[in-house]
């Protein structure tokens, strides 16, 4: 009798380890088919994200069949350079031909499976003609999703007279089809760095004096993704190109090439009705061959600016304001340019009526115009109050 319940507690003991040893190889089982899953259906399915709308369910689980697969070469990148490529998608053309041409010049994989993703996305009847650029380090799904999205083959730029130099700065960062960092910019601007080209006005500045009132304003076409030194060489030659008089006229004001783009740039920002641009000139030259201070607003407020505000209210009086840049307290011209005139209140400077007027205010009528007077007593009964 001991014996028999032995043998029947060792098979009890052999069913219960069997038991175990059944349960932790469903269990493995389990685990190994949902690792399975998720590498090759779940994780593939997500980096897929939804299909279009307009896609048939057969013809979703066809290309998903096909897809899933390639993961890996769709996540795939050429290099980790960030080299541009240049591509042009010509009008008309579909996703096949686009496909192979892109795989053609190296810049996906393989073809059909950029064709097959473009397709189960709808990006196929999505796609710009116009002009592309791809870098080394974009896959074949960031490359599908590009083609939505031409860039011009050439960026309109325009550079508004009175900007200061760092308010251009910011309008070229934040281009989205310009490659420009502020602060390099700023830097090249500084004369920090070297700059890009030779340009024959540099010689007859400061040393080290900034490109602040040589940055001139006008229309400008640049190239896509182009460079803050591509854009200051193109920025300076125009400059160069287009102001060769102002040597002569500076001369005949009896001031160098640096002193009259100076009062040009305080010209510029006093001005709101172009057409007193030289008469603004006459007296702020007038106040010069007397000795008087300029005293000018935009002076003062280009001395107080803040990031937030580059050209600040003046709110209080002006001559507590210790400034170099303050032409209420300091006669003459202040150390260099405030702004970056036009080509317009350049050459106005350089024709600038000959009067004897010293003074000028706002007109009270908001017409952005000014009353002109020849004695400070004639100013002041000009005052709106």
């Amino acid at each position: 009798m001991p014996k028999n319940r032995n043998r029947h507690k060792s098979q009890r003991s052999f069913l219960a380890k069997l038991s175990i040893f059944i349960r932790n190889c469903a269990i493995f089982a389990v685990v190994i088919s949902l690792v399975y899953a998720w590498q090759r259906v779940i994780k593939p399915a997500s980096i897929l994200g939804p299909p279009a709308e307009s896609l048939p369910i057969w013809k979703t689980n066809l290309l998903r069949a096909q897809l899933m697969p390639s993961i890996a070469t769709l996540n795939a990148t050429k290099t980790n350079s960030n080299v541009i490529t240049e591509f042009v998608v010509m009008s008309g053309e579909n996703a096949n031909t686009i496909s192979e041409r892109l795989a053609t010049e190296g810049i996906v994989p393989d073809a059909n499976l950029l064709t097959q993703y473009m397709i189960y996305k709808g990006i196929d009847s999505r796609i710009q003609s116009g002009y592309f650029q791809f870098t080394g380090d974009m896959n074949t799904i960031q490359i599908a999703h590009s083609l939505t999205s031409s860039i011009p083959s050439k960026i309109n730029f325009y550079i508004w007279p009175g900007w200061r130099r760092e308010q251009l700065a910011q309008s070229l960062a934040r281009h989205p089809h310009l490659s420009v960092d502020s602060d390099t910019f700023l830097a090249f601007v500084n004369r920090d760095l070297q700059l890009p080209g030779q340009y024959d006005f540099i010689n007859q500045m400061p040393p080290e004096t900034p490109l602040e009132g040589y940055l001139y304003p006008g229309n400008y076409i640049f190239s896509p993704k182009a460079s803050e030194s591509e854009i200051l060489n193109q920025i300076l030659t125009t400059f160069d190109n287009n102001t060769s008089y102002i040597h002569d006229q500076a001369n005949l004001h009896n001031l160098t090439l640096h002193e009259f783009v100076t009062l040009a740039s305080i010209v510029q920002r006093e001005l709101i009705v172009e057409d007193e641009a030289s008469k603004i000139a006459s007296v702020f030259l007038n106040r010069l061959a007397l000795g008087m201070p300029l005293a000018a607003d935009a002076t003062t407020q280009y001395a107080l600016a803040t990031s937030n505000n580059w050209w600040p209210k003046l709110s209080a009086d002006p001559r507590l304001v210790d400034n170099p840049y303050n032409t209420y307290v300091i006669a003459g011209l202040p150390p260099g340019p405030i702004c970056n005139p036009s080509a317009n209140t350049l050459q106005s400077v350089a024709n600038a009526e000959d009067t004897d007027l010293l003074y000028f205010r706002a007109a009270c009528d908001n017409s952005g115009r000014h009353n002109f007077s020849y004695t400070y007593e004639q100013h002041l009964a000009a005052s709106c109050n």
